[in-house]
């Protein structure tokens, strides 16, 4: 039987910390603008959201190597600590700056998917984690977690462990106002059908395309029940997998979604008020 996902806020464990201050322009905080950056990472993966009221969320942090892009981009977007930290899965070009980020931004609280793993990058979140004393806990499907007033993300993935590290991926639902967005880390098809056969999805105004376009991920199915009006793809310019995939490309076309690429547009902003869209320089997109 198909459990809704409305029924998340009652049934799910509900996570609140103290958050983080943010001396952003008076502008975005004074229109109720929620904002989503796609920060470019080469061929990983880093979001930034930051809510209306100012506090803020990461969602992965690229490879080590592009970990001082990450911090970079958090200070010049004025956001002074992190509320969450999350890396989706233990892929090093997802987890491999958070250790870094953490390091150099305050962040209050780190999330990982629960799995297994003892690689290199695992480590070395655990030791700064220890070193500076932040909360590190697993999310698991059916959690939501609070930011701010308006925002709540639902974790609708994994429903269960997995073989492969990609479909271990935290897959997270940011609800604000009538917005919703996904967050999709490197799950595959499987995954996207295993997530629509236990909840019922709204259409969403952007997804993060999972695994940097690959045709593995963002089947028809799952495309059609989202209807993105945005669809972001991370991924390195001229990179060796061949991402993002035509077949990916074509099916995103299909819903009529709006294509952005970090290898080919870089560093990208999306403002929300709840009913319209803009892009970085306040562009209308609806």
């Amino acid at each position: 039987m198909k459990k809704y996902y409305k029924l998340l806020l009652v049934l799910s464990v509900t996570i609140f910390i103290t958050s983080c201050s943010y001396v952003g322009p008076l502008s975005s905080k004074s229109s109720n603008l929620l904002e989503i950056h796609s920060i470019d990472v080469g061929q990983g993966d880093s979001t930034l959201i930051v809510s209306p009221d100012g506090h803020s969320m990461l969602i992965d942090a690229g490879e080590d190597e592009y970990s001082r892009n990450v911090i970079r981009h958090i200070k010049r977007s004025k956001v002074k600590c992190l509320d969450y930290l999350v890396g989706t899965h233990f892929d090093s070009d997802h987890i491999g700056g958070v250790d870094k980020v953490a390091k150099e931004i305050p962040t209050k609280q780190i999330f990982l998917t629960d799995d297994k793993g003892s690689n290199k990058d695992l480590i070395e979140i655990i030791n700064i984690s220890k070193e500076k004393n932040i909360p590190l806990s697993p999310l698991k499907s059916g959690q939501t977690i609070k930011l701010g007033k308006d925002i709540s993300y639902y974790v609708l993935a994994p429903l269960s462990k997995k073989e492969d590290s990609n479909d271990n991926s935290l897959v997270i639902l940011l609800k604000y106002l009538n917005h919703y967005s996904i967050f999709t880390g490197d799950a595959g098809s499987n995954i996207e059908s295993e997530i629509l056969s236990h909840y019922t999805l709204p259409r969403v105004d952007l997804l993060k395309v999972g695994h940097h376009g690959s045709k593995n991920s963002s089947c028809d199915q799952f495309l059609s029940n989202l209807s993105p009006k945005i669809a972001v793809i991370s991924c390195g310019y001229g990179n060796s997998y061949g991402h993002p995939h035509q077949d990916t490309l074509d099916r995103l076309h299909k819903v009529n979604s709006k294509i952005y690429r970090t290898d080919l547009n870089g560093d990208m902003v999306f403002y929300f008020d709840g009913s319209k869209i803009y892009t970085k320089n306040r562009y209308k997109f609806q």
